[in-house]
């Protein structure tokens, strides 16, 4: 069945205070374009957005208690149904960057984040939308997510 791993990427510094009660604008992760991210064009490779974001996206399921632990304890996931990534602006080696929250909205067995990743003039690198699902991992089949969850967010 392949190793479950807690975490999947270990490229970015998770910025999500515990115990922090989550609204836009809220400061995800930071990061630093590796070498082996630029592709011949001299920029960051298209697949390496889609990478950060995730990582992303992870910190974020793991402080809302829908990660590793959601998936293992309580044989519940979230799987991601469709992702949408805008490109803004090119991003080079060694610069630094910050994926912010942009908006999260949970309603039923949905879940869909907007991220956004700036560098520190605030200029707009890309932008992100993901549409997740709930997922009951026993009957592999969408379920609403508890009263609990959506009440964490309201």
């Amino acid at each position: 069945m392949g190793n479950k791993k807690v975490k999947i990427f270990n490229n970015l510094i998770n910025l999500i205070p515990d115990q922090y009660k989550l609204q836009n604008s809220t400061p995800i992760a930071k990061g630093e374009v590796l070498d082996d991210w630029i592709d011949y064009n001299d920029h960051m490779n298209m697949a390496f957005y889609v990478q950060c974001f995730e990582e992303s996206s992870d910190f974020l399921l793991e402080h809302l208690g829908l990660g590793y632990d959601y998936a293992i304890n309580q044989d519940m996931g979230v799987f991601v149904v469709k992702c949408d990534i805008n490109y803004k602006k090119e991003i080079k080696l060694r610069e630094k960057f910050l994926i912010s929250l942009e908006s999260i909205i949970i309603k039923g067995k949905k879940l869909i984040l907007k991220l956004i990743m700036t560098n520190n003039q605030n200029d707009i690198f890309a932008d992100y939308e993901i549409v997740n699902l709930n997922v009951d991992l026993k009957t592999k089949k969408s379920v609403a997510f508890d009263g609990k969850i959506i009440n964490k967010l309201a």
